[in-house]
């Protein structure tokens, strides 16, 4: 009878043996690709592997023998933005797509302009990838997270919600918050300070996009200082803003627990009421929508004409039930699109406008590039608020866009696209075509495509300004705006060259709403504040410039990419990042 120890080896020889198994069945499925291989062997899918990576992530760097290290940093979830083009120049000699030869799932990685935009143009054989539901379908399934017709006859209904009376909204409620956002600090100095240290400036930003989006997508205003606007309603434990401020702050990481472990999460663990009360938003956040759209489905019945207001819930309520008979959105759809517009464009927006808040710190001369366009927008005495309006100012802000451009360049939110191949693909480019087996993920390297230096190197020269052989992997924001006579003001990256918001059919349904909230969210803070850097104690410029840029790089990719120690400031021990906001003309408080 085999003996306790043979039996263990045994099993072990047979759980390592899957593990070779898959790798020589992945060897040999890539070299019929046409592709080059990239042999790590390692399985970067297995669940232990992707809990521990990230935070075994600087121990790895520091213990491995380099060569493995190289290696084997291109198994970890965020290597994009770490390891910018490196792979493909260090293994590759400069092409930009390979195989990824592992232990797990079959993987395709590209950085190719071109293969991008194949991938992207063809979303029924490259599928969303199934981890979106995860966080995305939480309240139903969306345009963001179906495929198929499914997906086709939803992007229909929603093509034409982001119209022009929205992003006035957008607009108008962009500026109402940085106002307030303004307001709020210097009233904190008292009102009487020229300027105000602070390292809250972060969490007023995520404030600021929440309160944007809530009251852009549902209709739901509230004003910037004020903290608990609604009254509770009779069977709910929150109220509308409280839950949709708990969800969207879970979104990132805890909203994919179930709602049983949130609400028995044990009561001597840290985060006990934090769990809890999301465990309460799960339930209340759907059943308040559902509320408002029963009642905004009343307002608009009760109209003389129809009319939907400047929210994306009623224009999407109008635009589902106009769609004709089985091809509107049902009850599910409605509530799962609510939310992607709501939660989900939160996270991207918020963290884009952090990262710009650190770059005006980081380069006062861009900074004042900006403010240029600011005077030149608004007058030195403002005598109308009228001149805050959309249609006015929005299309002025072509810097203030170049700016948001070169922002999301640098630090795309989504440091990858991923799709499904679930059959046999072929995909052509003009050396040829190539070919992906079945079940292959595909992963378009977003930060890798935006440091392409064909596209972005010494691009738009403007006066002043040298070329420089790193200059794709520089802050310049002028690189966007083309020479006076071109009919196209910004530039128009090649197709596949630009996937802040993807590309294709499935473009990010809320690009517009995300360009008018940036543009009227920056205009308004350098229209009434300017930022510093505060420099540490004896610390000279130079050194607080590479201190902003460790920080901007000390970045970690959750749900989308985020700086680490910036938000939660003396809630959670946070590092904090101190800015100096200092008052211009017609600055409040």
């Amino acid at each position: 009878m085999p003996s306790f120890l043979t039996i263990a080896l045994a099993l072990a020889t047979a759980y390592l043996s899957t593990f070779i198994y898959s790798f020589l069945r992945n060897l040999l499925a890539a070299r019929k690709s046409g592709f080059p291989l990239l042999l790590i062997p390692w399985d970067q899918n297995h669940l232990l592997w992707m809990v521990l990576c990230v935070p075994l992530r600087p121990h790895l760097q520091k213990w491995l023998p380099k060569p493995l290290w190289d290696r084997l940093a291109l198994s970890i979830y965020g290597f994009e933005f770490h390891e910018g083009t490196r792979p493909f120049e260090q293994y590759l000699h400069g092409q930009k797509s390979y195989m990824h030869v592992g232990m797990g799932k079959s993987e395709f990685w590209t950085s190719d302009p071109e293969i991008a935009f194949e991938v992207l143009r063809r979303p029924r054989d490259f599928q969303q990838h199934p981890i979106a539901d995860l966080f995305i379908a939480r309240f139903g399934h969306n345009v963001l997270t179906t495929n198929g017709d499914r997906w086709a006859r939803q992007r229909r209904i929603i093509a034409g919600v982001i119209n022009e009376r929205v992003s006035k909204a957008v607009f108008a409620e962009s500026v109402a918050q940085t106002e307030g956002l303004v307001a709020a600090v210097f009233k904190a100095a008292s009102g009487t300070r020229e300027s105000v240290e602070t390292m809250g400036m972060f969490d007023m930003m995520k404030k600021v996009a929440i309160h944007v989006l809530s009251g852009a997508t549902m209709g739901s205003t509230v004003p910037f200082n004020e903290s608990n606007e609604d009254e509770l309603e009779p069977g709910f434990r929150l109220t509308y803003n409280e839950s949709v401020k708990t969800v969207i702050n879970a979104f990132a990481g805890p909203i994919i627990l179930p709602k049983w472990f949130m609400k028995s999460y044990p009561s001597f663990l840290p985060g006990r009421q934090m769990m809890q009360s999301l465990g309460y938003a799960m339930d209340d956040f759907p059943a308040h929508m559902k509320s408002m759209l029963a009642q905004e489905r009343q307002r608009t019945a009760a109209s003389k004409l129809g009319q939907a207001r400047s929210n994306i819930m009623s224009q999407l309520l109008q635009a589902s039930e106009a769609s004709g008979a089985g091809e509107g959105l049902s009850q599910e759809e409605m509530l799962g699109n609510l939310f992607v517009f709501g939660a989900a464009g939160f996270d991207t927006t918020a963290n884009t406008l952090s990262y710009a808040l650190v770059l005006l710190a980081r380069y006062p001369a861009w900074q004042a590039w900006l403010v240029e366009e600011v005077d030149r927008i608004f007058p030195a005495q403002p005598t109308s608020e009228q001149q805050l309006e959309y249609s006015a100012v929005f299309p002025q802000a072509t810097r203030t866009l170049a700016f948001m451009y070169e922002t999301l360049r640098l630090y795309t939110p989504l440091v990858h696209l991923a799709k499904v191949a679930k059959t046999p693909q072929l995909l052509s480019r003009s050396r040829g075509e190539y070919w992906l087996p079945a079940d292959t993920t595909v992963y378009v390297n977003n930060i890798a495509v935006h440091l392409n230096a064909d596209v972005y190197r010494n691009l738009n020269l403007h006066e002043r300004e040298s070329p420089r052989n790193d200059d794709e992997c520089r802050f310049r924001p002028s690189r966007w705006l083309n020479a006076p006579g071109n009919p196209q003001i910004h530039f128009q990256p090649p197709k596949g060259g630009f996937l802040a918001w993807s590309a294709g059919p499935r473009v990010c349904p809320g690009m517009a709403m995300a360009k008018v909230e940036f543009s009227a969210v920056l205009l308004t803070l350098l229209r009434r504040s300017r930022l510093e850097a505060v420099a540490l104690e004896g610390e000279a410029r130079a050194d607080t410039d590479r201190r902003l840029e460790a920080r901007l790089r000390d970045s970690m990719s959750v749900l989308t990419l985020q700086m680490n120690g910036i938000y939660d400031v003396g809630e959670r021990g946070g590092q904090g990042l101190a800015l100096r906001v200092v008052r211009r003309r017609g600055g409040s408080g």
